[in-house]
C-alpha cells in the first residue's frame, strides 16, 4: 500500500466523525465533535508490507500557545497499533483456490496455448466461477448463523463478481467455440435467470398452492403480475401450466378464457433451436410461431378496444405483446434493464450473436435512467458494449480480484491488445499488481501476492517481487523457505543471497551454528564461515570438550561445501577420536597432515604443536625423522610469524599483571618442552632407522 492510498483511506470527513473507531478509543465515546473542536488531530504511520498502522493524537498547535482550560484526555499520551484489513480471513479459501487456477492458467497458456485454446480457457473460467459460488454459499451459511453488515456486503460483492464473470464467459468463450456458430440468446437467458433469479419458483408454487380452484387462483392479486414475469423470462412451460389452470375460472370472460388457452398452447409450441437443425429450418419455424403470436396479440387488442374494463384480458394482451417482442410493452413490464434485453433477444432476435449486443443494449438503455445505475450495472453495460477499458475500471471498483483476473483472461484471449493504448500502463500488469499489493499485507497470502507481481511478466513485476521479499521479516524457517522458493521461481539470485545471509546471521545469533554455516555456504561467505569455525575452536579450547562433531557432520553431509577451516575441524576431530581410541600412529599422521597442508588457522598452530608432545614422548615411535623435521619447521615458522611477534610485542607493552606473566611463561615453557620432545624423538628415529 502506498502512502498516498493509505492517506486516502483514512481521511475522516466531518459528517462521518462517528464512523472512526479504535480499540481502545483515542477519545471518549460520544464526544467526537467535542474532540475535533479542541487542539487535536490524528497522526499515523503505515507499514508498507504488514498493513500495520501506528495511530496517535497530536496537537494542532504547541501546547504552550494554548490557554490552560484546553481539555487534555489521558488517551492523548498513547500510541495505538492497529491493522488495516485488506483481505478478511473469510476470503482465504477463495484466494488460495483462485490463485491455484491462475497459476495453472499461466503455465498451460505459456507452453501449450495453441493446444489449449478457448476450450481450455472455458474450463479454467468454470473453475473460477465454482470458487465464487462456493464463497457465496459459505458466506450465506455464516449470515444465517449471525447477521452481519460486513457478511451481507461480501455476499453482494461475490454475487456481483459472479454475474460479471459469467457474462464475460458467455460473450467471449461459450459462444466462440471453434466450429460453432452459436446464438447468444439461450446463454444470456441462462445467465439472467441464474444471477437475477426472478420470478422465483417458490413464488409460483405459493400462488398455486393458495388456490383451491381456478376462481381462487384468479382472485390472487399476485397471479397476473407473476405471469407477465414468466413471459419476460421465457419460462414457457410454467406460463402455459398456470394459464391452463386459470382458464376455467368462472370470473373470466369468455374471450379471456379462450385466449388464455391459446396463449398456453403457443407458449408450449415456442420453437427451440437444436444442434442438428439448420439455421434456415429454425428461422422458418420461428417465423410461423412469431406470426401466430402477433395474430393473437392483434385479436386480443381488438377486443380490448371494445371492452376496456376487462383486467384479465388486458394482462393477456400484455403477455401476447411480450411474446411477439413488442419493445414498448417489454420495457414497461420489465423492472430490470437485464429483463428487457433478455426479452428482446428471446422474442425478437432468437439467433443473435454476441456482436449484436452493443446495439441492442443501447436501445434498451434509452428506456432507463442510467445515472441511477450501480457499479454492477455499469460494469455489465460496459461489457455488453465491448468497452473493455471502462469495464476494467468499474470491475476494479467492485473488487480488485475481479479486475485482475478479467484482464488476465482477456489478455490470453488476445482481445486486450487493442485497448492497451487507452491505458497509461499495461492494464493486465497494473491490475495484477494492485491485487498483489492487497494480498501482500496478509500473513497467509503474502506469497500469493508475490505471485501476482511476478506473473505479470513485466520487469516492473519482477522488481516488485524482489523489493518486497527482501523487506519481509523471517518469522520462521517455513516462511524463509517459501521466500527462497519464490526467489528460485523468478530467478532472483541477489534477493536469495540476501535472505541466506540474513538467515545465517539469525541462526548464528541463536546458536544454530551448523544451519548458519549452511546458509553462508550458499552465498560463499567464507569470512563468516571462518568466524564460526573459530568460535567452535575457541569453545573447544575453553571447555576442553570436543562437541562440534555433529555440527560439522551435518554441514559436510552434502559433500559440496569446501572450506579450509571446516576441513581443519573435521581433521582435528578425526585426530581426537584416533588418539582417544589408542591409535597413536593414525593420530600422528592426521596431526602432521593438518600442519603440513596448512589447513589450520595460524592461531591454532601452537595448540596443535602442544598436542604433538604426548605422541613425541610416547613409548611407541609415531613420527619418523622426516616427520619430526616437519614438526620443527612448523614450530620455527610459528616463532617467525608476524602474528606471534605482534602478540609478543603487545604482551610486552602491556602492564605486567600476574595472569599475563603466567600465560607468557606457560607458552614459552610449552614451546621449550616441544623442542626437547622433538630432539628426543629425532634421536630415537635415527636409532630405529
Amino acid at each position: 500500500m502506498s502512502r498516498r492510498k493509505g492517506v486516502d483511506k483514512f481521511v475522516v470527513k466531518r459528517e462521518k466523525e462517528t464512523a472512526l473507531h479504535l480499540k481502545p478509543g483515542v477519545f471518549p465515546l460520544g464526544r467526537q465533535s467535542e474532540w475535533t473542536e479542541q487542539n487535536r488531530t490524528i497522526t499515523f504511520a503505515i507499514h508498507p508490507l504488514t498493513a500495520g498502522v501506528a495511530v496517535s493524537v497530536a496537537g494542532k498547535e504547541p501546547r504552550e500557545k494554548l490557554s490552560k482550560d484546553v481539555k487534555v484526555y489521558e488517551p492523548d499520551e498513547r500510541v495505538y497499533f492497529c491493522k488495516t484489513v485488506a483481505v478478511p480471513d473469510g476470503r482465504l479459501p477463495f484466494a488460495n483456490d483462485t490463485h491455484a487456477v491462475f497459476v495453472a492458467m499461466q503455465s498451460i497458456m505459456g507452453q501449450e496455448a495453441e493446444e489449449v485454446g478457448i476450450e481450455g480457457l472455458l474450463r479454467m473460467s468454470a473453475l473460477y466461477r465454482e470458487a465464487m459460488l462456493r464463497q457465496v454459499s459459505m458466506l450465506q451459511d455464516a449470515e444465517q448463523q449471525q447477521e452481519s453488515e460486513f457478511v451481507e456486503a461480501e455476499v453482494e460483492t461475490f454475487q456481483s463478481m459472479h454475474a460479471i464473470w459469467h457474462l464475460l464467459e458467455i460473450i467471449y468463450l461459450a459462444t466462440n467455440l471453434p466450429g460453432l456458430s452459436t446464438s447468444i440468446v439461450p446463454h444470456y437467458m441462462e445467465w439472467l435467470n441464474f444471477n437475477f433469479p426472478a420470478p422465483l419458483a417458490e413464488d409460483g408454487q405459493r400462488i398455486a398452492d393458495s388456490a383451491r380452484d381456478a376462481d381462487a387462483l384468479n382472485d390472487n392479486a399476485e397471479l397476473w403480475p407473476y405471469l407477465k414475469k414468466l413471459a419476460l423470462r421465457g419460462h414457457m412451460t410454467t406460463l402455459a401450466n398456470m394459464l391452463e389452470q386459470v382458464a376455467p375460472a368462472q370470473q373470466l370472460s369468455a374471450p379471456a378464457a379462450r385466449w388464455a388457452r391459446e396463449l398456453a398452447r403457443v407458449s408450449r409450441e415456442m420453437p427451440l433451436g437444436t444442434s442438428d437443425e439448420t439455421a434456415g429450418s429454425f428461422n422458418a419455424r420461428w417465423r410461423r410461431w412469431s406470426n401466430e403470436t402477433r395474430d393473437i396479440a392483434t385479436a386480443i387488442g381488438s377486443l380490448l378496444s371494445d371492452d376496456k374494463d376487462d383486467p384479465q384480458l388486458s394482462s393477456l394482451f400484455a403477455i401476447a405483446e411480450i411474446l411477439r417482442g413488442e419493445v414498448d410493452v417489454i420495457s414497461e413490464e420489465g423492472d430490470l434493464w437485464q429483463d428487457v434485453l433478455g426479452s428482446i433477444l428471446l422474442y425478437s432476435e432468437p439467433t443473435a450473436q454476441a456482436d449484436r449486443l452493443p446495439a441492442l443494449a443501447q436501445v434498451v438503455l434509452e428506456q432507463f435512467q442510467t445515472d441511477e445505475f450501480t457499479q454492477l450495472d455499469r460494469a455489465l453495460v460496459a461489457l455488453l458494449s465491448h468497452d473493455l477499458a471502462e469495464f476494467l475500471v468499474y470491475s476494479n471498483q467492485i473488487d480488485s480480484w475481479l479486475s485482475a483476473h478479467t484482464s488476465d483472461i482477456m489478455d490470453h484471449l488476445g482481445i486486450l491488445d487493442e485497448w492497451r493504448s487507452v491505458f497509461a500502463v499495461d492494464p493486465r500488469a497494473h491490475y495484477l499488481h494492485l491485487l498483489g499489493e492487497r494480498y501482500l499485507s496478509h500473513r497467509d497470502l503474502w506469497h500469493v501476492g508475490l505471485d501476482y507481481f511476478g506473473q505479470s511478466k513485466t520487469p516492473a513485476g519482477v522488481s516488485l517481487v524482489e523489493e518486497s521479499i527482501v523487506r519481509m521479516p523471517l518469522e520462521s524457517d517455513r516462511r524463509a523457505q517459501k521466500m527462497l522458493d519464490v526467489c528460485t521461481k523468478y530467478g532472483l539470485t541477489t534477493a536469495a543471497d540476501r535472505i541466506h545471509r540474513q538467515l545465517g546471521r539469525q541462526k548464528w545469533q541463536r546458536g544454530r551454528l551448523g544451519a548458519a554455516i549452511g546458509h553462508f555456504a550458499r552465498v560463499e561467505d567464507r569470512n563468516s564461515i571462518g568466524q564460526i569455525c573459530d568460535q567452535l575452536w575457541a569453545e573447544y579450547l575453553k571447555s576442553g570438550n570436543l562437541t562440534y562433531g555433529p555440527i560439522i557432520d551435518g554441514v559436510m553431509a552434502n559433500g559440496r561445501l569446501q572450506h579450509d577451516r571446516l576441513q581443519f575441524l573435521t581433521q582435528y576431530r578425526d585426530f581426537h577420536e584416533s588418539y582417544k581410541a589408542g591409535d597413536f600412529v593414525a593420530a600422528g599422521r592426521i596431526l602432521l597432515a593438518i600442519l603440513v597442508d596448512e589447513t589450520a588457522p595460524p592461531h591454532a598452530i601452537s595448540d596443535l604443536l602442544v598436542d604433538a608432545i604426548p605422541l613425541l614422548e610416547g613409548d611407541k615411535l609415531v613420527f619418523s625423522a622426516d616427520d619430526t623435521f616437519e614438526l620443527m619447521r612448523c614450530a620455527e615458522a610459528l616463532t617467525q610469524s608476524p602474528l606471534l611477534r605482534k602478540s609478543i610485542e603487545a604482551a610486552t607493552a602491556a602492564p605486567v599483571l600476574p595472569w599475563t606473566e603466567s600465560v607468557t611463561a606457560s607458552g614459552q615453557d610449552e614451546l621449550g618442552i616441544f623442542n626437547v620432545a622433538c630432539a628426543r624423538n629425532l634421536a630415537r628415529a635415527f636409532v630405529v632407522q
